[in-house]
Parts: structure tokens; sequence; C-alpha cells
């Protein structure tokens, strides 16, 4: 690069005391190494362009010749008006503002980014730029308040406002041993709120370099100095950038507080960095066997006919019935059972890879069966193990998840007074239906009004691996922040434990103050999953039903999918559940 001609924006001569009189050749040497001479020369390129009657922005012509290049996703969530805040991730520096601009400006014009004094030489930033400090004591947050104010006018306007939170380039953090964001400031967050905006989160990939990062650990005070020098380092590397969904004033208003939004937003931006392709992509190809044909209509029906009076638990105006029987009774029904399994579940990535699925397990639980009586045909099943007859009959052993994971004898004693609840599938065609899961769940709980000797349900519910690793992560740091038995998580392990599957430890933190309820949930990982499925049906019944973690494992034979061992207290179910699954008659008498 050639001195530029131009004045520069940053002269390292009335930088430095006395530097008027250094020599030319040390100057640019000082200014060369400290990537000043850099950025002198792109500005003044970009003032050349534009005399020469380019009609490019200022962000654009700043990545051209900085070479500044990135892959980007998502553009098409950022809403073409109306009061918008970008925010992001900050691991670079300078270069992070100015692929933020080219990224906005691809959509809208009338787009302010909020910059520390760092950039307040720069003049083709001047147009849009709202100044903060983010290196001074009081008198600087005093001085911020005319910045805050500015946003604060500029988004009721209905524009869009850029901020990177944090305030500052990424460091190393000893505690969680990587480079991390500083914690995002939470005054951002009070003007969101003032606001209604729509809040797009974003993500940069990278870091800063170990220079900088030791200069951050010795003096962080001085580290401004050196931001120009990773511009340097970040044009010799293509950087990964994605966009989220939206974030709608519905969702914000969901958080308690400032400071719970300002995580939401920050572990909502750091969700987008975990691989956007499903766990399933990941997970070995198995042999399928081709499934067996359904058995025929009549033998089916010619057993629920069969069935005495008092197999039937549960019935709805629309024609669905729910019964419970042993295998021995619904021999024909139990192999259909199985060929709907295996459809079912290979329809969400999971899976026998058998013909049929059925195992040695199936001939001694209750089945739990939904009957269309209109169509005469299977709806859904449930398999139900009646854990103080396996134990007296099979032991541990006979336990189905006893596969999965290891009980201690004081937790077997508690599970004998319950029902180990599994293998549940509604068919393709009853999924659309909300009320077919009510229905299935009707007949659970008048089962247990009936049996009353059993107070516990606990079994395993599966996350597929056709979710993304980042949604299945979410779910599994939730569960264990907000939904764990605390009193019996260290009676079980688990042969296979998901080692590695939860956010990284500062995303994890951010759970417990952002994501609180099981709505927000629900609404995060519809946000992650690009389909916008939102968490599994099951799982979210057991959490309303008050079920409690026990322990969590991977069952790689079934499509390698995450396996949460749940159990629910049916005593201290919300009530009203208990009135419209039991009945308002069911009460519970102490069964330990």
């Amino acid at each position: 690069m050639s001195t530029p001609k131009r004045e520069k924006i940053t002269d390292l001569t009335k930088l430095v005391k006395g530097g008027d009189k250094l020599p030319d050749w040390l100057v640019l040497w000082a200014e060369k190494k400290l990537g000043l001479h850099a950025l002198n020369v792109a500005h003044a390129h970009i003032e050349d362009d534009w005399e020469a009657g380019s009609t490019d922005n200022f962000f654009k012509l700043a990545c051209k010749h900085l070479s500044l290049n990135y892959d980007l996703t998502g553009l098409e969530n950022i809403p073409k008006e109306g009061p918008c805040v970008i925010v992001s991730n900050h691991p670079h520096g300078m270069s992070d503002g100015l692929m933020f601009g080219d990224i906005a400006m691809k959509v809208r014009s009338d787009i302010r980014i909020v910059v520390n004094e760092f950039l307040q030489c720069v003049r083709g930033m001047v147009p849009y730029e709202i100044m903060v400090d983010v290196y001074g004591g009081e008198a600087a947050k005093r001085a911020n308040m005319a910045g805050m104010r500015e946003i604060l006018r500029w988004l009721k306007g209905g524009h869009c406002i850029l901020v990177f939170p944090s305030g500052s380039a990424a460091t190393y953090s000893h505690r969680d041993r990587r480079v991390i964001d500083d914690p995002w400031q939470t005054n951002i967050a009070s003007l969101i709120r003032k606001t209604g905006a729509t809040v797009v989160p974003m993500h940069i990939s990278g870091r800063t370099g170990i220079f900088f990062q030791i200069l951050s650990i010795i003096n962080k005070g001085v580290r401004a100095n050196f931001l120009a020098r990773e511009i340097l380092r970040d044009g010799r590397m293509r950087h990964t950038i994605r966009l989220g969904k939206p974030i709608s004033p519905a969702t914000i208003a969901m958080t308690e507080n400032d400071e719970s939004l300002s995580d939401y937003l920050r572990l909502s931006s750091m969700l987008l960095r975990y691989p956007q392709i499903t766990a399933a992509t990941t997970v070995p190809e198995r042999s399928m066997a081709e499934i067996e044909p359904h058995v025929p209509a009549e033998a089916q029906l010619a057993e629920i006919d069969a069935l005495p009076a008092d197999a039937l638990y549960a019935e709805t105006a629309n024609g669905l019935k729910v019964y419970a029987a042993e295998a021995s009774q619904i021999p024909h029904i139990l192999h259909e059972i199985g060929i709907l399994r295996e459809h079912t579940f290979r329809a969400v990535g999971e899976g026998s890879g058998n013909a049929c699925d059925l195992d040695d397990y199936d001939q001694y639980y209750t089945h739990l069966i939904m009957w269309d009586s209109r169509a005469n045909r299977l709806a859904g099943a449930y398999r139900m193990g009646r854990t103080d007859k396996i134990l007296q009959t099979l032991g541990a052993k006979g336990i189905y998840n006893s596969q999965f994971f290891r009980f201690s004898d004081k937790l077997l004693k508690v599970l004998a007074h319950g029902l180990e609840m599994g293998r549940a599938f509604i068919c393709k065609e009853y999924q659309r239906h909300p009320a077919s899961l009510d229905t299935l769940w009707m007949g659970i709980g008048h089962y247990l009004a009936r049996h009353t000797e059993y107070r516990y349900l606990y079994g395993t519910v599966s996350i597929s691996s056709e979710y993304t690793p980042a949604s299945r992560a979410l779910m599994l740091t939730y569960l264990k922040t907000h939904c764990m038995n605390s009193e019996l998580m260290g009676e079980v392990s688990a042969f296979y434990p998901p080692t590695g599957a939860e956010l990284k430890s500062e995303d994890a933190r951010l759970v417990s103050t952002a994501v609180k309820e099981l709505r927000q949930l629900t609404g995060l990982v519809a946000d992650v999953e690009p389909d916008s499925k939102s968490i599994p049906v099951l799982l979210r019944q057991y959490l309303r039903l008050g079920g409690r973690m026990l322990s969590f494992g991977i069952d790689n034979d079934f499509g390698g999918t995450l396996d949460c061992l749940v159990m629910v207290d049916m005593p201290q179910t919300p009530r009203r559940i208990l009135d419209r699954y039991c009945g308002k008659e069911y009460v519970h008498t102490d069964a330990q």
C-alpha cells in the first residue's frame, strides 16, 4: 500500500507526544505495525471512489478495500421497515462494525450503528454513528445519556439500530477457557422495551489474535490502541455471519426485566454459532428393513370387540376410545402396534430399523390402545410397565430402561409405586389433531384413578436427532437448569451419557435468567430450527404435568436420540390437569 495523499484519519504524530519530531520512516513503520496505515489507505481509496462517482455506501467500500469477506445467511430476517435493533456478538473489533453495516445496508438505508470513541475519527462513519464511551467511568456514563436519547429517538422514528451490547471486543475468560464476549449491557434492553422494536440476533465467527488477547489480560485499557492491527488479520480470513429469526415484542415481553432480556438476546445470538445441520446427518446410516404390511383390519377389530367392558378407560365424542390390554389379549393388534411404531419413529429420524418394532418387554407390559371406532383402526398407543409386578417376577432387569440406566436400590423402591411409560406414538393421520394426545392421556389418567397403588409415571422422552445440535443442547441445558429432581437424580446414571451435548459454559449460564418458562424455551427452539418446529410434544406434556428429570442418555441404536428420563409425581400435578385426566374424584392415598 502506498502512503495516502489525503489527510489521514489517524495520524500517529498527533497521538504521541513529540510525534511531529519523529522521522517519517519511523512513523510509517509504526503506523504499519499498528494497522493505522491500512486504515488511512483504505479510507483514502473510499473517498477517491466517491469523487470518481461511486454510489456505494461507506460500509461496502470499507469491506472492499480492507478485504473483509464473509459468508452470510439469514439476510431475509431483517425487516425492511419499522423500528428494529440488530444485536451481535463482538469477536474482533472495528471490522465487526464494518461488516455489520455492510449487511444491514443491503436491506435498509436508515441505519445507525452504536460505536465507541475509537471510530470517532473515521470520517465515513460519521453519518451513521451514535457515539458511546465503553472505557470511561461515571463521567462517561453521564455523557452516554445523550447517546441513549439519540437511540431512543431513532427507534421511535421507526428506524434501525445496530449495536454490540458487549461494548468492546471479546476477550479471554479464565473461567470458560476460551475467548468470549464481555457482559452485555442492559441499557439497550431497556430501550428495546420502551420502543417495541423488533430484534434480530446476529453472530459473527472468529476472535482476535493471541497478541491482542495477551494485551487484554495484562492491561485491558490499552488494547484499544491495537484494534486497527486486528483489521489486517481479519482481512486474511473468511468470516461466517448468521442472522437469526426476528424476536417479536411479544416474546420480549415474556422476560422479567432488562437483565433477563439482555441475557435472552445474547443467548439468541450465541445459539447461531452452533452447527446448523441436524444431528441426524452425523449419525452413521443404518440398514433399514422393509416394514411389514399392516395387519388385516378385521383381525384387529375382532380383538377390540372381544375385550371386556372394564378394558375401556376413555372415549370421546369424535369416536376415539382408549383401552388397556395385555399382550395375550391382542396378538394381532400388538403386531400392528409394532408396525405403526416403526412407521412413526422412522418419520422423525428414529426407529429400530426392523420390519416390526416389537421386543420382549411387549409381552409382559400393559398396552394402552387408542382406537378410532369410526374408522376401525389404531390411532396410537402407549406402553405401561407395572413396576411392582415386574420387580417381583424379573427384578430390575425386567424394566425396559434398565438397558440404558443404572438404578439404585433407593430409586427402585420409589419406582415400585410407579408405571414405566414408553414407546408412545400417534399415527401421522392423527398427529394434526390436538385431541389425539389429550385422549390418550385421559386413558392414562383414568387408569391411575382405578389403580391408585401407582403414584408415579416415569420413562424416557426422546429428543430426535432431527433437531439441530443447538436446540438439542438448549433443551438439555434448560432441563438440567430448571427441571431436575434434586432428591433422586443422584440415584440413577446413564450407561451412555450425552457427553459434550450441552451448551458452552458461557451460554449455559444465561439459561437460568433468560429462559425461565417453558413457553420461552418453546419459542427459542422454534427460532433455532430451520423448519420452526418446537420442542417434542411429549416432552412438553410431561413438563406440564410437573415432570422432573432424573438423568439423560444417548440411544445409538435408535437413531442417536437424546433420551430424557423423567418422573411425574401425580399428586404434585396441578389440580386442573388432574381433574381433566383423572377425574375430579381422583385422590391418591400416599403409597410410600
